[in-house]
């Protein structure tokens, strides 16, 4: 059930004008346990997943890895990456599975389910902001020109840099800024942080 949800959401968050890069994205899970919200908070504690700059554990993550098909190629006197490659994307959403759903109460099933389904909003939104950069890196790729392909090379590697510290930036700040967007999307359920 959960992977079907994560595809309809992200499905959803990520359809976009033609200039979308493309996105391959798949979901692994991994199991909590616990009939009770202190438990389950314990068990999401020791297994959920590791994120670089979060202390403790994260209820979900995204590991985005940027792929491209850009070759240097010599066109007369000036080497250049190929006019129609691309910088795509490799996501990985990581999410919990509950593995004692069936005993909780009804209550607390809304709950991890209201929670789930933003953890899946959020994440989306992770991979929007790589998919920017994605659109960045390619039209630095494609712009790219020197005389010879291994200073083409060099070129590129300066040109990357500044993008990709952006990227990191932008995704640090979208992780700083959520409590407010988490605090409302709580609210149209009838929850807030910590009920």
């Amino acid at each position: 059930m959960i992977t079907r949800l994560v595809a309809a959401i992200l499905l959803l968050a990520l359809s976009g004008c033609m200039s979308t890069p493309p996105t391959d994205v798949s979901v692994r899970t991994y199991k909590v346990s616990g009939t009770s919200l202190s438990t389950l908070e314990r068990s999401l504690s020791i297994h959920g997943p590791a994120v670089p700059g979060l202390h403790g554990r994260a209820f979900a993550a995204v590991e985005t890895t940027f792929l491209h098909n850009f070759e240097p190629t010599k066109y007369g006197t000036q080497c250049r990456y190929s006019r129609n490659g691309r910088v795509g994307l490799r996501s990985e959403v990581i999410l919990p599975e509950w593995r004692q759903r069936d005993a909780a109460s009804p209550e607390l099933k809304a709950k991890w389910d209201i929670i789930s389904q933003y953890a899946v909003i959020h994440e989306a939104g992770h991979i929007k902001i790589s998919q920017k950069y994605a659109r960045q890196l390619e039209a630095a790729y494609k712009r790219a020109s020197a005389p010879t392909c291994e200073e083409l090379d060099a070129q590129m590697t300066k040109l990357i840099e500044p993008i990709a510290a952006a990227h990191v930036a932008e995704q640090t700040e979208f992780d700083a800024t959520d409590a407010p967007r988490f605090q409302r999307y709580l609210r149209q359920y009838g929850y807030s942080i910590g009920s």
